[in-house]
């Protein structure tokens, strides 16, 4: 019988078969200790394995993955990096903190910004936060995200406190 590490070393196999197969008794078995795994390959060198990691934990939608999704927004491979940013949205509000934590913190580099925007845009297109999510987007948009985005995410964030504490 295969252990979850055998199952995580199946993830940088060569054969797709054998990944997804990997990938979905991940996902079946969740838990804890599948998560913690996963999220140590997201910084693994092999794009296929950073890829099939942020599948896995996207499907499994576990919180504890929030940050380290949105860190892996930052990936060098694109496909990785919004495979990531949907994982984060798929988390609903725990990952709409995530990401706007990562935005008021870290949006240094512009391919950050459209990654993060591609997150936001997930969000609005699921109806969760339109109003606080609209002025982030904005300035993700504008003419120097890097200097306003984090500010509007900051706000956002103080929003969303607010909003809590009013329920």
């Amino acid at each position: 019988m295969k252990t979850i590490e055998d199952w995580v070393a199946d993830l940088a196999s060569g054969d797709g078969v054998v990944r997804d197969q990997a990938r979905k008794h991940l996902v079946a078995k969740r838990g804890p200790d599948v998560v913690r795994a996963l999220i140590g390959e997201l910084v693994d060198p092999r794009k296929r394995v950073r890829w099939e990691a942020a599948k896995a934990l996207t499907e499994i939608g576990d919180p504890v993955a929030a940050l380290p999704l949105v860190h892996a927004m930052t990936d060098s491979d694109d496909e990785v990096a919004w495979l990531a940013a949907e994982g984060v949205a798929s988390l609903g509000d725990i990952g709409l903190t995530a990401v706007l934590s990562g935005i008021a913190r870290d949006c240094g580099s512009l391919e950050y910004c459209k990654v993060a925007h591609h997150c936001l845009k997930v969000f609005r297109k699921l109806g969760q936060h339109e109003d606080v999510i609209a002025p982030v987007m904005s300035a993700l948009e504008g003419y120097e995200p890097k200097l306003s985005a984090p500010v509007a995410a900051y706000r956002a964030l103080q929003e969303l406190k607010v909003g809590v504490a009013a329920q």
